[in-house]
């Protein structure tokens, strides 16, 4: 009887063994059937949108908002406008190729150069902007792709659906016109974003902040009551040192945190600017130059309207003070192009021999001979060779350099007199000079900028 039961089990198990293979479905799709199908699936999402896609692109946290429009056909090529000002608008408007890949999972790649591309390139290629994307999923009407390249945290890409006229929402003009701000701004060793000056007429209140044009955030750092200078700093002014970034939209420039604080007893908050006229009417940086500057009209909702014009005040130079003695390497003074005094140019003319630039700030000098405010050179041999200038103080980060007619040769040396005039009279021209410190190993290096010609010289405590 148990073998008959045995027999009876063995049977059973057989017959569901057959069952089975005669009830096995359709074969399942190929791995590149399966990729197949997800591309074409991606590609028709990317190009069904009647007005295409819109774009809010921030390449990383730190970096504002750069206003994008693409429109994707079935043949691999893609319109893309853009709010990006460079390369005389080229990236205005720009169709390119691109392609779906299946490396990482779905990735999008732009192929051809465009305005992604030229982002990317911006800080030798570290600004964090990328032109390969990772399709993510999809998200109600939405795309959500992710950056192929960031190592951590990468980059979220929401494309909406864009709506009809979209484009008016591009503030080109105003990126444009922004542009001038950056005429007049040190240059050497990478540069430094154009300050801005935001009187708040209403408020008798002015804002200075640095804005980076290229990566589009803003430090918003001194505020003070007063329009003027002088008037800020002798009324008191408060540092603010916030920092976020902006978009260019609807004719405003829209702050992606706001900024808010207290100065001269009131309460200012700004979440926007709204430009409106544009002009070339600013008194100029130079004092004694003629010609005019960058100017913008406009309003800050709630608090103010507004006149937005070029400066150099900035908190970073504070330190630069008296009772100290800088010196620099004399390679380390510079032209308005960017070219060294001592390789090529009046100084190694003049005095081929020094090895050093001095900037002797009301130091307390062992020879009393040596005036204490003083500017000049130094030799191979260590003689020095400085013009007295007036006694002054740092207003700010302003400089001023009236010279006298006093001369110091320590080592007896005559008639350099005239050779020393030229080379202080043209690297001071103007007789004001503003002063940035530079960050450099752990120490402070301070940049001297003269407006009026746009000399630098980098000295060290």
């Amino acid at each position: 009887m148990i073998k008959l039961y045995k027999i009876l089990t063995v049977l059973f198990i057989l017959s569901l063994v057959i069952s089975c293979k005669d009830d096995e479905g359709p074969k399942l799709p190929s791995v590149e059937e399966r990729v197949n199908n997800a591309i074409s699936t991606l590609r028709s999402d990317l190009t069904a949108p009647a007005n295409g896609w819109k774009l809010e692109y921030q390449p990383t946290p730190d970096a504002g908002v750069f206003l994008m429009l693409l429109d994707f056909d079935a043949n691999g090529e893609v319109r893309i406008k853009s709010d990006v000002v460079d390369n005389d608008g080229e990236f205005f408007d720009q169709t390119i190729t691109y392609r779906i890949d299946s490396g990482l999972g779905l990735e999008l790649i732009l192929e051809t150069f465009g305005v992604f591309h030229y982002l990317f390139e911006q800080d030798q290629a570290s600004f964090g902007a990328e032109f390969e994307f990772v399709f993510d999923k999809k998200e109600g009407d939405n795309l959500i792709f992710k950056s192929a390249t960031d190592f951590s945290a990468p980059t979220v890409l929401t494309f909406e659906p864009a709506e009809a006229g979209a484009e008016s929402s591009f503030s080109r003009g105003i990126a444009e016109n922004l542009d001038a701000f950056g005429a007049l701004t040190p240059q050497i060793f990478g540069g430094s974003p154009p300050i801005q000056q935001l009187i708040l007429e209403d408020r008798n209140i002015s804002v200075f902040w640095s804005i980076d044009l290229k990566k589009r955030n803003v430090l918003v750092d001194i505020a003070g009551v007063g329009t003027t200078l002088d008037e800020v700093n002798s009324n008191g002014r408060v540092t603010i040192n916030q920092s976020t970034g902006y978009s260019l939209q609807d004719g405003k420039l829209i702050l992606l945190q706001p900024v808010s604080f207290v100065v001269g007893g009131q309460q200012i908050t700004i979440n926007e600017v709204r430009l409106t006229d544009f002009n070339m009417t600013a008194p100029p940086l130079c004092g004694s130059s003629s010609e005019l500057g960058p100017s913008y009209d406009g309003l800050i909702p709630g608090i103010s309207s507004i006149t937005m014009i070029n400066s150099l005040y900035s908190s970073s130079g504070l330190g630069f003070q008296p009772n100290n003695a800088y010196t620099v390497n004399v390679i380390f003074v510079f032209d308005g192009e960017g070219n060294s005094l001592a390789q090529g140019g009046i100084i190694e003319q003049k005095f081929p021999d020094a090895s050093g630039f001095a900037f002797l700030y009301g130091i307390n000098p062992i020879d009393p001979n040596l005036p204490a405010y003083s500017i000049g050179l130094i030799m191979e041999d260590g003689s020095i060779y400085v013009r007295e200038f007036e006694p002054t103080t740092t207003e700010g980060n302003k400089v001023s350099v009236t010279f006298t007619e006093n001369f110091y040769f320590d080592d007896g040396s005559t008639g350099l007199e005239d050779d020393l005039r030229e080379i202080t009279d043209l690297i001071f021209e103007g007789s004001e000079l503003y002063a940035f410190d530079l960050p450099v190993n752990g120490s402070t290096v301070f940049r001297l900028f003269n407006p009026c010609n746009k000399y630098e010289v980098f000295l060290v405590q």
